[in-house]
């Protein structure tokens, strides 16, 4: 099996270097001949690639896309966002691996999608995204379902947490910071890797699979035991309730139809 990962960053490096491990044939883009090389350094089979492919594709790139399976991990970036040209970058290098022969295709989303609903939200919860981020996931997630169908599968994941990336860094210290009893939707690094690498393996029948910890500690609770534990200056939080009570996201549906356990699913 031949996997591509377009997206080698903080997800997208970890990822294929647990694939390869598998004794899987991975390969990943950047788009700097500097990354390209760490890649290639790690054993990883890269390629140089930036967005949007217009006109003659370059050998090297159609070869990219030619494989088993695509996983579209490319963030759009929170700084200068424009969503219709990173929409145009997505869907081109959807189109290329159409023609190239790809067989499917995993879109890592975002449970962005899904603000500003409140309570327990499913894999089958309507969505109708308030959000800038969510908005233009959801657009992405409709025009590569349009164009691929059946061969998609759409992964939403919440707040990432792992290795050198924790939010309470940036929290740390703060003070009157807003809704300290909303709960948290966080996932940790190694399980993202442990629900893509099944979707690859099992090609599951769901088209939309969401992904967070089953626990939902409050903000307040979680960011000072955060603090706590990795002996930082605590957060403080102010008395803002507004009777928000925000969202939780369930993931029960997508765990037991891939059939796996979370290895961080108690974020205390």
């Amino acid at each position: 099996m031949k996997v591509s990962i377009c997206g080698c960053g903080w997800l997208g490096l970890p990822l294929a270097l647990s694939l390869k491990s598998q004794a899987i044939e991975v390969w990943g883009s950047k788009t700097t001949i500097e990354g390209a090389n760490v890649l290639q350094q790690q054993g990883i089979n890269s390629c140089l690639l930036t967005l949007p492919l217009i006109g003659d594709i370059d050998p090297a790139i159609v070869q990219f896309l030619t494989t088993d399976v695509l996983i579209i991990a490319i963030p759009p970036g929170r700084k200068n966002l424009d969503p219709q040209d990173h929409i145009e970058k997505v869907m081109s290098l959807a189109t290329a691996a159409k023609k190239a022969g790809c067989q499917r295709i995993i879109f890592i989303s975002t449970t962005s999608v899904y603000d500003p609903l409140q309570g327990e939200v499913l894999e089958t919860t309507p969505v109708n995204p308030s959000s800038a981020s969510g908005q233009l996931h959801y657009a992405l997630e409709q025009q590569l379902r349009q164009q691929w169908q059946q061969q998609l599968t759409v992964l939403r994941l919440s707040g990432l947490i792992g290795p050198q990336r924790h939010p309470v860094t940036f929290l740390s210290g703060r003070q009157q910071l807003s809704a300290a009893k909303q709960p948290v939707n966080l996932v940790h690094l190694d399980d993202c890797i442990g629900v893509i690498t099944a979707i690859i393996t099992q090609h599951p029948s769901m088209p939309i699979m969401h992904l967070a910890a089953s626990t939902h500690p409050t903000r307040e609770q979680y960011y000072t035991a955060m603090a706590i534990k990795l002996q930082l200056p605590l957060p403080e939080f102010g008395n803002d309730d507004n009777g928000i009570n925000g969202k939780e996201i369930n993931s029960n549906q997508t765990i037991r139809h891939l059939g796996i356990v979370l290895q961080h699913d108690d974020l205390l």
